[in-house]
């Protein structure tokens, strides 16, 4: 499956989460600051893997709807 730029994007905030809580935990930042960060983390994954899940759906059901109506390739 094709992933659009909305997907694309979700995994560069992710990615960018991720790399703030490492610096903030080689900076030895308070444990409350890390746990925000890690939970706004865990958030973006969720928002991803819903994102991914709607588009898989829209793509299941296109596909049916043409196999329905005699358009599949």
């Amino acid at each position: 499956m094709k992933y659009g730029k909305g997907i694309q994007n979700r995994i560069k905030r992710v990615e960018g989460q991720v790399g703030g809580v490492k610096k903030m935990i080689l900076n030895e930042e308070n444990d409350t600051k890390v746990m925000t960060q890690l939970q706004a983390c865990i958030s973006s994954l969720e928002s991803l893997k819903t994102e991914m899940i709607k588009q898989q759906m829209k793509q299941t059901m296109l596909e049916d709807v043409k196999k329905t109506l005699g358009l599949a390739e």
